[in-house]
């Protein structure tokens, strides 16, 4: 899964969404030291790559082989994809991994997967003590706004998106299904003011940089 060249400045999907406060992670930095805490955010976004490049093998070849240095993390994982796709054959997946510019919001995105007549998107997580993997609500902004990206580039009229949480310690998952009603509340009334919070402050250091102030 290779990092997007878009050939813009305009902030990702991502980008906008990092602004939101995450308590979890606060307290995890907090009582852990930055190297430990440096080095497993690494490895998880390694291995949560990894493990999209095996998902999109699969949708792609039928095989989900991936060369990796955490095999355990990786095999578990698929394993627990796998068994989201047998247990929810309804989904049928068609393309994944498409780069997308909103012009009219002016934010880029790429989007893990396209099924008929909705929009994945794979989460990758511990179980730990649970059942399966926790969704979290800036999931559900991040899917609602690649749902309003694919509608407004391919002209389309998708309403409905899954969250795969996919557990990479246990084989287990755990799904959010989001409706049209749903889809456009969090677009609206979180994504977009995440993302005019983004613009704001991209305008405030440019302003600054020039050395142009508000009058007081």
């Amino acid at each position: 899964m290779p990092i997007r060249a878009y050939k813009n400045k305009y902030p990702s999907v991502t980008t906008i969404l990092s602004i939101l406060r995450k308590i979890g992670l606060e307290m995890w930095f907090k009582y852990n030291t930055a190297k430990f805490c440096d080095d497993k955010s690494k490895k998880g976004k390694l291995i949560g790559t990894q493990i999209h490049d095996g998902i999109q093998s699969f949708i792609e070849t039928g095989k989900a082989k991936v060369d990796t240095e955490y095999e355990e993390e990786v095999t578990i994982a698929l394993q627990s994809f796998m068994k989201f796709r047998k247990e929810h054959p309804k989904f049928e997946l068609e393309t994944c991994e498409l780069a997308l510019t909103s012009e009219k919001h002016k934010f880029n995105g790429t989007i893990d997967c396209i099924g008929k007549n909705i929009i994945l998107d794979w989460k990758t997580g511990e179980c730990k003590d649970k059942d399966a993997p926790k969704i979290y609500d800036e999931w559900k902004y991040q899917v609602a706004a690649y749902v309003h990206l694919y509608n407004e580039v391919m002209k389309k009229k998708i309403k409905k998106c899954v969250i795969v949480a996919i557990g990479k310690d246990k084989v287990s998952y755990d799904l959010c299904e989001m409706g049209e009603e749903e889809i456009n509340d969090c677009f609206n009334q979180a994504f977009l003011p995440c993302l005019s919070i983004v613009n704001f402050q991209k305008e405030q250091k440019r302003r600054a940089k020039e050395g142009i102030f508000y009058v007081k």
